[in-house]
């Protein structure tokens, strides 16, 4: 092909290919333009969408009021006191009841409390204005406002008139309650009310002794004690019953926290006060809360005894006193550890970024475990188990990973803190599996931890009398404290029980007693 045939071929190639460069630039403006029309019209159905929907709503609102209206009468036309003043008035419309809505109140968006606790009363109220005349007035509905009133505690001296009668050679006389303490004149429900305020609400009893003072009763400190003191005794058997019951549970929580003790004594140091421990088994299936006290004792035999007949799943923290768990007398017993006394050690080093990421792995547990909750959206307790199987797996890798490279890691100090966290960890690794290997264990013995909250919230306050007068706080604070956690009234328990107590003999089965507790208790009364 000579030159010029070349040029003329190359140049008709150029042309050609300029073209398609054209009609590609023209395609993709005219697509550029489709976009953009593309994207006005969304904008513009997402604007009728939210419109619609504004509409969707202010529409529900007026058909609830329209609801709530045609209620309301409904309710006025039931009523037999309503029937007679509509008698001469006629019953309200809808249309007169939707005219009278007023405002809707709110409260940022949250509900308001009910308090169907609470006593009702109802109260009629008339208008007041001098221009009105019921005579020419017609009804039209009525609006409830609510007005919460508190009644201090009412003290109430019933005096009893025993009539006696002679019926041929026969006396006949009336019987007035008894009380629960022989030769006192004070009800069960005196009794009940201190151990609430002492007991629950961690008020000193002198405190309590002037709470009720000031609501007019004047009450010796001595008579409060004696109060408490003596009626332990009533209740031991029933505190027995508690005792037996938990180890009857297949899993418990436990924990030990200390109590200042005043001694009768001064130690060889010279001090008058000593730390006192007192322990503490959650039964996590019956809700049933068992304090015990031995002379201040932490020594794992305090614990052993208590725990002997107990087969099942035993969870608490790493304290030597529980490292017999699994071995000997206690070999029946399964121990689980808490994963957050773990943790913690690792969040204390907060300067530490390797300790932050192993404590963020083991947050990542608390996530896992929280996606799901048996009960809930139909989850069961199977899939939850089949769930903690699968995530721990994978999750305990990872964690042991991080947790044998710190221990690998040449020429740590033997004191170095991350160190000890990481061992403190290791010792009980071989433990944390039995945690997901069952769906209603726990990932820690938090509960445990709140519970003592109500004996180191006390401890501030005041310093306990005795050894004797720890066991009675020991006693109460079982009693009380598995009332407040199974949901049930604790003046209206202790009223009710103390009696019961009272009457039985003292050679009653501690069986018997059993349906006393709290968890039982609660569904007799229903």
């Amino acid at each position: 092909m000579k030159k010029n045939e070349l040029i003329e071929f190359l140049q008709r190639q150029n042309d050609f290919l300029q073209r398609k460069l054209d009609e590609a630039l023209a395609s993709v403006n005219s697509l550029t333009l489709s976009n953009q029309k593309l994207t006005a019209t969304v904008d513009e159905l997402r604007k009728q969408t939210a419109s619609l929907e504004d509409m969707l709503r202010g529409k529900g609102a007026e058909l609830s009021k329209e609801k709530a209206a045609r209620q309301a009468v409904q309710r006025l036309q039931g009523s037999a006191s309503e029937k007679q003043a509509t008698s001469k008035t006629g019953p309200p419309t809808a249309e007169q009841a939707e005219q009278k809505t007023g405002k809707k109140h709110t409260n940022n968006g949250a509900k308001k409390k009910t308090h169907p606790e609470c006593e009702v009363e109802t109260i009629e109220v008339e208008p007041d204005s001098p221009d009105f005349n019921p005579e020419l007035a017609k009804y039209i509905g009525s609006v409830d406002v609510v007005r919460y009133e508190m009644i201090r505690m009412r003290f109430i001296k019933k005096i009893y008139k025993v009539r006696k009668y002679v019926q041929g050679e026969k006396i006949f006389k009336g019987s007035a309650p008894a009380a629960p303490l022989l030769n006192s004149q004070y009800t069960s429900s005196f009794i009940a009310g201190l151990a609430e305020l002492r007991y629950l609400h961690g008020m000193p009893l002198e405190n309590a002794v002037g709470y009720f003072q000031s609501h007019g009763f004047d009450l010796d400190k001595g008579t409060a004690q004696k109060l408490v003191s003596k009626t332990k005794a009533i209740l031991e058997n029933l505190y027995k019953a508690l005792g037996k019951a938990i180890v009857e549970d297949n899993y418990i929580c436990g924990d030990e926290t200390y109590q200042k003790v005043r001694l009768q004594e001064s130690t060889p140091s010279g001090k008058k006060i000593k730390k006192g421990y007192i322990w503490v088994f959650v039964g996590m299936t019956t809700g049933l809360v068992y304090f015990f006290y031995d002379d201040g004792s932490r020594s794992a035999e305090v614990f052993e005894r208590e725990i002997r007949l107990f087969k099942g799943a035993f969870q608490c923290d790493y304290y030597s006193g529980y490292r017999h768990i699994g071995i000997g007398e206690l070999e029946g017993v399964l121990r689980l550890p808490c994963i957050q006394h773990i943790k913690r050690k690792f969040l204390d080093l907060k300067d530490n970024p390797q300790a932050q990421e192993i404590a963020r792995l083991f947050g990542l547990l608390y996530h896992f475990e929280h996606k799901h909750k048996i009960g809930k959206d139909g989850w069961t307790a199977w899939q939850h188990l089949q769930w903690r199987q699968r995530y721990s797996k994978v999750m305990l890798e990872k964690i042991q990973m991080r947790l044998t490279a710190v221990k690998d890691r040449h020429g740590i100090p033997p004191e170095d803190p991350l160190l000890a966290a990481t061992e403190h960890a290791l010792k009980q690794w071989h433990e944390i599996p039995r945690i997901f290997a069952s769906p209603t264990y726990r990932l820690d013995n938090n509960e445990v931890e709140r519970i003592n909250r109500y004996i180191s919230l006390t401890r501030k306050r005041l310093t306990i009398g005795s050894h004797s007068g720890a066991e009675t706080a020991a006693l109460y604070h079982s009693i009380v404290i598995t009332c407040h956690r199974c949901g049930i009234n604790v003046f209206e328990y202790f009223c009710d029980i103390i009696d019961r107590c009272a009457a039985w003999p003292p050679n009653t089965p501690i069986e018997k007693y059993r349906d006393l507790l709290p968890d039982r208790w609660k569904h007799l009364q229903k």
